[in-house]
């Protein structure tokens, strides 16, 4: 998990969304930057869902700021969001930015079936909401980035392209938590050991570096191994752990008190 993203403010002054808006084909009407919807295959396309309207607008304007982006749709509802879905099914990369509450279903069931409908779509969670029932729900339901409203436009875009990238991003203060959370558990477990585990001592380090936030550079970096072996052996880890995804291997360390 990447968390080098500084504190800031999402604003927003267009015209609110009505939170559904969808042109021809699941596109949202009127892209800017001169360019036509859908006939560049390396624009991310980008569905938001939140159940503010002043929200949406902002998002609005700040993702059709970035030519990379296309905003192919606005919804405020998790019916809606997976509507929007199953018309966007076939538009490649995807990245849905969502709420953790929706007026119609919480954020877990939503992110779920996401990725039992789109595996491939990349979910970015954009919220107030920084409990740690929130955000260990979105951790465990594999999305892909967790970052607050107060993150600054440009640094909402840059985790957009982190997360299509593959990489694992969460807001700073939430990267602190979970920190704060690793030492508790080195001090107050059971000495950093997973009872019944399968990991050899260096996925066992592997895993703890992905627990703590680092990429699989860093890692390899921290290590002294290449970035080549740290991706081989998180496949074998999750595997050992019957996980999918980067951060519910980073969850289930925390759970269990997986540290060094």
């Amino acid at each position: 998990m990447n968390s080098e993203l500084p504190d800031g403010e999402i604003t927003g002054s267009e015209t609110p969304a009505n939170g559904h808006t969808f042109g021809t084909n699941g596109h949202t009407n009127g892209h800017t930057n001169g360019h036509t919807n859908g006939t560049n295959g390396h624009r991310v396309r980008v569905l938001a869902a939140d159940p503010h309207p002043i929200t949406l607008s902002g998002l609005q304007r700040i993702l059709r700021s970035d030519p990379e982006l296309e905003l192919v749709g606005v919804c405020g509802t998790g019916k809606e969001a997976l509507e929007a879905l199953e018309l966007c099914a076939s538009l490649r990369p995807l990245v849905l930015i969502t709420d953790v509450v929706l007026p119609d279903m919480s954020g877990v069931d939503l992110w779920r079936a996401i990725k039992r409908s789109a595996p491939d779509a990349e979910v970015l969670v954009l919220t107030a909401f920084d409990d740690n029932a929130s955000i260990l729900g979105a951790v465990g339901a594999g999305v892909s980035g967790y970052v607050l409203k107060d993150i600054t436009p440009e640094n909402l875009l840059r985790a957009i392209h982190a997360v299509r990238r593959g990489q694992t991003l969460v807001h700073p203060r939430i990267a602190r938590r979970m920190a704060d959370r690793l030492t508790r558990i080195a001090s107050d477990g059971n000495g950093g050991l997973v009872v019944g585990e399968t990991l050899t001592e260096r996925e066992a380090e592997i895993l703890t570096e992905v627990a703590k936030g680092l990429s699989n550079r860093e890692i390899a970096q921290k290590l002294y191994i290449s970035e080549s072996t740290v991706k081989s052996r998180l496949k074998t880890i999750f595997s050992k752990l019957k996980v999918r995804a980067r951060t519910q291997a980073a969850a289930y360390a925390i759970r269990r008190g997986y540290v060094r």
